[in-house]
């Protein structure tokens, strides 16, 4: 077998052009009726496949210099996706009278070429973690057997390079892949071809010194605490990736302003980069006023706060805020609340595990009902390596003391319509997750899980007997899965997203409340909704409003256990333009899921289905989006349970809900 160096031929316009004997002065009059596209044999591409990348269906007058690109650009079309062999010719029906012409292309595609093998030079003598990561730990993305595909050629490249980028080979790069065809008369071996990669993989270096460079260090920041967040240290192996995410990092220690990390000089001897960090400083203190507007036992309030921030508080990158907070919902009915927030952005010396305490005082004033909070949370988060399946745990504990003073006839407990009672809770919570997805405000590939097991009860029970107060005891177990698999991985325009959530409570004890006045118990079911499951919204089964999808006529309290899940399909057809268009995005989802006041309630037939489409707008903290869910199976409905077995006019009635929100629904 032999074959030859192929090369891209010089496209020979077609011969075909009725137009030939005509001066072009004079066609370039004529209106463009109409483009078709013609294939003659087998057809690999749609007619809107062709016409995506032609310029003379979007003009309004025959230009002929314009065909002739429009066959050069259906030529790269083809050759780009293994076509080598593919013959463009034109057909034109002029129409004298109306000044109008018709178009049509007429393409005979041939069969596509595909990789019979390939070769990739210059990786021979790179070290072996290297070499494992590029053809063993990742699947290379080019393959036997494939039909040729130019952008598929260039993501491969792009993966080794980056690759060598994070593995001490900071200035590899890569020559133009080498295509060979080959030409032989045994059956069965045309259309194949020879993929050459050819790499330049330059030094091995490693990370050398680190010098900081802050202009106006007027606040005395320590360089030692910048180093600190840096995800290397001097001497280990050179990655581009481990420099991006210690300059993502920097951004925690909050007086800092535009950090960066840049080479400072590269030691060709010693294989060695030094590098320095520069960064301007914000203002230490700030203050800012803000409105604000929450939901709250099922009220709407309105109000302000104002919040003083120290961004360097007592040195080591501590960041401290106490916030005022007055909310009102009518003259007698308000929230008043202050509170004191303390980040501590590394924990013994680590910088990967972090922590931060709050502390809340607040008065809520209602028609019938006075409660006085005092809260405290200490929250631990802890990094781990992102090679393993758990990379993050978070601790959190939280203590709260809550005084009730009951006024009204209308809400007596066993007759006693004035009361005082006292409940302190103790709560712990531990979630490990597990999160490999690409990327934050976009996930296209990936899989995240968590897992929650929160416990009140142990702690509580011995304040409870000390000082005799109320309490509630119950463990907590959840699991949240979320899975994404991108369509077009070269593009990350169109993602399948899912997700899966199970959670259950298991209540256990008495949970006596306490009322002062009778000096005796009684039963309640007390725990809060915060702790509690609640179903609906925009987050939830996007056909039905929020706190609105249930089992159980008060399921907007909440209930034990929930089993929710959705599919969910992204696109982002505008992503790789310019302008306005460029950040939208639209949805189409399936959910389905319900909430059970406890699990011994499950049942397969209560479980609810929603389907809808949405529009997304990409911003820096996420998407604003916009859903309309419709009840494609309504559990509570004593007839047409399903959407179709009813008119149109109660499907836009009755069965429709709109959600909105910031941030993606998973």
């Amino acid at each position: 077998m032999k074959y030859f160096r192929f090369t891209i031929l010089v496209l020979i316009l077609s011969p075909c052009l009725v137009y030939s004997q005509r001066e072009e002065s004079e066609v370039t009059d004529y209106i463009i009726e109409d483009v078709n596209i013609q294939f003659t044999g087998t057809g690999y591409f749609e007619e809107d496949d062709i016409l995506a990348v032609l310029q003379t269906p979007k003009s309004e007058y025959f230009n002929p210099s314009e065909i002739a690109l429009d066959i050069r650009r259906i030529d790269k079309f083809y050759f780009d996706n293994g076509f080598f062999d593919v013959q463009i010719d034109t057909l034109f029906s002029f129409i004298e009278s109306d000044k109008e012409v018709r178009i049509i292309f007429k393409i005979t595609e041939n069969q596509p070429y595909y990789i019979k093998e390939i070769e990739y030079n210059g990786l021979e003598n790179i070290y072996i973690e290297a070499y494992k990561e590029i053809f063993t730990i990742n699947t290379p993305l080019v393959s036997k057997g494939q039909r040729y595909n130019k952008d598929l050629l260039l993501s491969e490249i792009s993966r080794i390079i980056k690759i060598l980028n994070n593995n001490g080979y900071a200035t590899a790069l890569s020559d133009q892949p080498e295509v060979t065809k080959y030409i032989s008369a045994t059956p069965g071996t045309s259309n194949n071809i020879k993929i050459r990669f050819n790499f330049i993989t330059g030094d091995f270096y490693r990370f050398g010194k680190t010098y900081t460079e802050i202009p106006d260090n007027r606040d005395n920041i320590a360089v030692p605490e910048i180093h600190k967040e840096l995800e290397y240290r001097e001497n280990d192996i050179y990655s581009k990736k481990v420099l991006t995410e210690s300059e993502n990092r920097l951004s925690r220690i909050n007086i800092l302003e535009n950090a960066r990390i840049q080479i400072k000089d590269i030691d060709s001897a010693n294989k060695i980069i030094n590098l320095t960090v520069t960064a301007s400083l914000t203002n230490k203190y700030e203050v800012e006023p803000e409105l604000a507007a929450y939901d709250i036992t099922n009220r709407f309030f309105a109000g302000a706060a104002l919040s003083f921030t120290d961004k360097y508080f007592l040195g080591g990158g501590r960041r401290f805020i106490t916030k005022v907070t007055g909310l009102v919902h009518a003259e007698d009915i308000y929230l008043m609340e202050l509170s004191l927030q303390l980040f501590q952005p590394y924990i013994f010396n680590n910088n990967k595990i972090t922590g931060n305490l709050d502390l809340s005082g607040s008065f809520l004033r209602d028609e019938t009902i006075d409660i006085s909070t005092l809260k405290n949370i200490i929250g631990i988060n802890y990094e781990l390596p992102r090679h393993t399946y758990i990379n993050n745990l978070f601790i959190d504990w939280e203590t709260r003391n809550e005084r009730f003073t009951v006024n009204s006839p209308h809400d007596s407990i066993n007759g006693v319509s004035s009361f005082q009672t006292n409940l302190f809770s103790s709560v712990i919570g531990i979630t490990t997750v597990h999160n490999n997805t690409d990327n934050f405000i976009f996930p296209t590939s990936g899989n995240y899980q968590s897992y929650l097991l929160q416990e009140s009860g142990l702690l509580s029970m011995l304040i409870e007997q000390i000082f005799s107060t109320s309490t509630y005891k119950y463990i907590k177990l959840m699991n949240v899965s979320k899975f994404y698999y991108n369509f077009y991985p070269e593009r990350a325009t169109s993602v399948l997203a899912t997700k899966f959530l199970i959670g259950v409570i298991f209540e256990y004890g008495q949970n006596p409340l306490r009322i002062t006045e009778l000096n005796r118990e009684t039963g309640i079911n007390r725990i809060p909704i915060e702790w509690r499951f609640i179903a609906g919204g925009s987050i939830s089964v996007r056909g039905w409003g929020g706190r609105k999808l249930g089992t159980f006529p008060l399921r907007e309290n909440g209930g034990n256990f929930i089993l929710e899940g959705s599919f969910e399909h992204r696109t982002r057809p505008f992503l790789n333009t310019e302008g306005l268009f460029k950040d939208l995005g639209f949805v189409t989802f399936l959910d389905f899921g319900n909430l059970w006041e406890k699990p011994s309630n499950f049942k397969i037939p209560d479980i609810a289905i929603a389907i809808g489409a949405g529009i997304r707008y990409y911003t820096i903290v996420g998407p604003v989006r916009f859903d309309i869910g419709f009840k494609l199976y309504d559990y509570e409905a004593e007839t047409n349970k399903w959407l179709f077995q009813n008119s149109m006019k109660v499907a836009l009635t009755n069965k429709i809900a709109f959600q909105f929100g910031i941030g993606h629904t998973f």
